[in-house]
């Protein structure tokens, strides 16, 4: 049991210094609920990026200016992110 918990620290670690761009350094120094909220908030923000794209894709394309306003945020989402398709 002990090694699950080092794994899913480190994994915890990893993530928020790869995919949120938190400093290693902060990360180390950070308390765990802060961690654990930045976590849930990212995987929060990408889940609905996702499903927006789903929307999108789905949908067929713009048809209004929500929609279009949708996709200029999901755009931008993903080139914050580094995810320049």
């Amino acid at each position: 049991m002990p090694e699950d918990y080092e794994k899913r620290l480190k994994d915890e670690i990893y993530g928020c210094f790869k995919y949120i761009g938190i400093p290693i350094e902060t990360v180390y120094n950070m308390p765990i609920q802060d961690r654990k909220y930045f976590i849930l908030k990212h995987n929060a923000e990408q889940e609905e990026s996702a499903s927006e794209q789903q929307r999108l894709e789905k949908g067929g394309g713009m048809r209004n200016n929500g929609d279009l306003n949708s996709y200029a945020r999901l755009e931008q989402s993903n080139r914050k992110n580094g995810n320049n398709f």
